[in-house]
């Protein structure tokens, strides 16, 4: 038996959480002298409406002990821990449970790069959470993983980089003036760093052209794939029935964004993360 961790950054549905078992480390968001529990004890809408306000919020990897804490409760109950983590390029968190697990000895910890954020992280634990269900040793989930992480795709449109700039996580985009000419672009994480793959004028055009993409880069075959929205639900049911439309799906889910990601795009985020078979 395995234990399978991860952060709240890979925005994993709650069924699925539960349904498997995963241990979700919250990422802290701080308010004023106050510490939060991403996916915890705030919303997305929370924090929007604390940014509105004119409030300074900001986010923060979990602490070391937190991780600490999480790998020796599940000592002693299982063979191994695999703690699969959103891309060292943007966030401290896989560095803070890498040093968490060099403090934990009676079980065997492997720390896995997922390189990756949102559900394209999701996707990583999910795959390890199946195997260890069907009882797979340590070495064969992480190798699975290893495997399985080249090829998740995550594209995301937002209606402003306002957020984005402000966090310090793509500064470059200031330089950009793209809502100044109210362009879209198409963002993506490359090497575990934020990059933009295309610059569309309208919001229909750029989630078209994430629908291009996904197709060309699909082809006939079956696809696992997650909406990703913050603040713009509607728009993302919508998005899954084009994709289920025009796609080979055999498994899909519609997931908001946590506050932590919320706070770093800003409200209008749609995006898509998947991977095929």
């Amino acid at each position: 038996m395995l234990g399978i961790v991860t952060d709240s950054i890979a925005c994993l549905p709650r069924e699925l959480v539960e349904r498997y078992g995963v241990r979700v480390v919250p990422v802290r968001i701080v308010r004023g002298d106050r510490i939060y529990r991403d996916g915890i004890d705030v919303t997305a809408e929370e924090a929007f409406a604390w940014l509105d306000a004119g409030e300074i919020v900001t986010t923060s990897q979990p602490a070391v002990g937190t991780f600490v804490e999480v790998y020796q409760d599940l000592v002693g109950r299982v063979d191994g821990i695999v703690s699969i983590h959103v891309s060292s390029g943007v966030t401290g968190v896989y560095q803070a449970a890498v040093a968490a697990a060099s403090m934990v000895s009676g079980a065997p910890i492997v720390v896995i790069d997922s390189r990756a954020a949102t559900m394209a992280e999701g996707f990583l634990v999910l795959e390890a959470a199946r195997l260890a269900e069907r009882g797979a040793d340590l070495a064969t989930v992480v190798q699975r993983v290893e495997a399985l992480r080249p090829q998740l795709r995550f594209f995301a449109v937002l209606e402003t980089v306002t957020y984005l700039v402000r966090s310090g996580r793509a500064p470059w985009l200031a330089q950009l003036a793209v809502d100044v000419f109210q362009i879209k672009p198409i963002l993506t994480l490359q090497e575990g760093k934020i990059v933009a793959l295309e610059r569309v004028r309208t919001r229909r055009r750029a989630i078209d052209a994430m629908l291009r993409r996904m197709e060309r880069d699909v082809g006939g075959r079956p696809v696992h794939v997650a909406v990703l929205e913050a603040g713009a639900r509607e728009e993302a049911e919508q998005l899954a029935q084009e994709v289920a439309s025009r796609l080979h799906v055999v498994e899909q889910y519609i997931t908001p964004f946590t506050a932590a990601m919320a706070l770093n795009t800003g409200p209008g985020l749609l995006g898509l993360a998947y991977y095929a078979e």
